[in-house]
């Protein structure tokens, strides 16, 4: 089964990450940096369903299913 992934590389590190958000089963998580938050996001592989949802939601495109 395809798992979400995120490329640390393009990932914008928004504190109101949209992928984050929209995941049905709280697969991604965010470390936090500074005051605001705002780290690279992750994926926790064994709670991802690979709906891909994050997909579509992701502004910096740095989700794919792998």
């Amino acid at each position: 089964m395809k798992k979400a992934y995120i490329d640390p590389q393009k990932c914008d590190r928004s504190p109101f990450c949209p992928a984050k958000r929209v995941c049905p089963v709280g697969a991604i998580t965010q470390d936090r940096a500074g005051i605001f938050g705002g780290g690279i996001s992750k994926v926790d592989e064994d709670k991802c369903v690979g709906c891909g949802k994050c997909v579509n939601y992701c502004p910096a495109r740095a989700i794919t299913m792998k």
